[in-house]
């Protein structure tokens, strides 16, 4: 028979330990901890239904245990309220919290699935979450320079997931000593891409705090998100601030900018029509070492038409790399239309030539599920265009002008 329990109280006993071995357990209001002990075992789920960052509380000491895959806090947090949410983890030994900023989702019945253990050893590949097939770097099994841990964080039911923001990893000493071979200040946060199976397809820039045990992320995209988290000892260490891709009729420049490059050797744009099967653009000497801002831009003279896909390759000298972000570049180099920035904020322009600005072309914009949600006319060559009401997701652009001649443009509303 299937158990629930069903948690109304305030845990405020310094001593109180409620053990959840039932197959699902259900949180209604809050959850408040003060000195109590929740310890989730035996594969249960503790569930919290009340979507609000306060849903759980830590106001004192005590702390949520989970330490297995399958033991799990299912959190509905919906869109996200764009509040700080806390995982109050932690163990007999130790407390080492995740916490985050969501926002931005999209799902009547988005939630979060979380838990977290520690592998009883260093060899990480031996103790691996379900779903991950290798803890491999491009030298190998690299379990020695993981930390002895990996955190859940997965969203499901949304047809857009959140923005994540502020999401700090806290992590335990005891976790990454020896016979690991990680410099603790090298640590950065990786998640495990279970589409195209590898830790390294998407550089994430992490700040490392030694003394208080964090790792932070500034912030990751929703469809950046998939099930598995880890800390790594990264073996070169290039900050990209950001890659973009901008069409330039009739090419597209690539740019990007770095904070802090150590040992790094080049960097490749590769590009795509469909997401995959990526080919090479060209490549760009990295300066190899540096504390400084540095700009780099590479432009591709046979570019796509129509919607292509751009991502930066950052090799370091060993050979070992790590990819960028994607960006979306929508080039019609039929009638010189051109849309940017992609991904985008609030805004995007829209640039037309002269002769098709005179036609004061009709632009529809559709949604992700073929709904029109906005019709304007285009009245200059550079139009800027106030998408900050629309929800984040893809959409279509078709401007049709006065000769019922249509071009199709795509983007990403963050």
């Amino acid at each position: 028979m299937t158990k629930f329990i069903i948690l109304r109280c305030r845990l405020l006993s310094s001593v109180t330990l409620l053990t959840l071995t039932c197959t699902v357990g259900i949180a209604q209001a809050k959850l408040v901890i003060n000195g109590g002990i929740i310890s989730i075992t035996n594969g249960a789920s503790l569930v919290i239904g009340n979507p609000d960052n306060t849903a759980i509380t830590r106001t004192g000491s005590g702390y949520i245990q989970s330490e297995a895959a399958g033991n799990k806090v299912i959190w509905d947090i919906g869109p996200g309220n764009g509040n700080v949410y806390l995982l109050p983890w932690g163990n007999t030994a130790n407390y080492f919290p995740v916490q985050f900023t969501a926002t931005s989702g999209i799902g009547a019945g988005g939630r979060f699935v979380f838990s977290t253990y520690a592998t009883p050893t260093w060899k990480n590949s031996d103790n691996l979450p379900p779903g991950v097939s290798n803890i491999n770097s491009s030298a190998g099994d690299n379990s020695a320079k993981v930390i002895d841990r990996f955190w859940q964080i997965t969203p499901v039911g949304y047809s857009n997931k959140p923005t994540l923001s502020n999401l700090v990893f806290t992590y335990v000493d005891a976790e990454h000593n020896v016979p690991n071979t990680i410099t603790e200040g090298n640590l950065v946060a990786q998640r495990w891409n279970s589409s195209s199976l590898t830790w390294s397809d998407y550089l994430i820039p992490s700040v490392i705090n030694t003394t208080s045990n964090t790792v932070t992320i500034a912030s990751i995209p929703g469809n950046q998100l998939y099930d598995w988290w880890t800390l790594t000892d990264v073996p070169f260490s290039t900050t990209l601030v950001d890659f973009n891709a901008v069409a330039s009729y009739p090419n597209v420049l690539t740019s990007w900018q770095t904070s802090a490059e150590n040992n790094s050797d080049h960097f490749e744009v590769w590009r795509s029509r469909i997401l995959f099967n990526f080919d090479s653009v060209g490549r760009v000497a990295a300066r190899g070492n540096s504390n400084s801002l540095l700009n780099y831009s590479l432009t591709d003279n046979n570019p796509y038409n129509g919607v292509s896909y751009y991502r930066l390759k950052i090799v370091a000298a060993d050979g070992s790399y790590r990819w960028s972000a994607i960006v979306i570049v929508s080039l019609d180099t039929k009638t010189n239309i051109l849309l940017y920035p992609n991904p985008a904020g609030n805004y995007i322009t829209i640039t037309v030539n002269p002769g098709t600005a005179l036609t004061n072309p009709v632009a529809q914009i559709y949604d992700s599920k073929g709904s029109l949600v906005r019709v304007f006319t285009i009245t200059g060559v550079n139009q800027r265009v106030n998408i900050s009401s629309l929800a984040a997701g893809a959409y279509h652009i078709r401007l049709l002008n006065k000769d019922k001649q249509q071009s199709r443009l795509s983007f990403i509303k963050q």
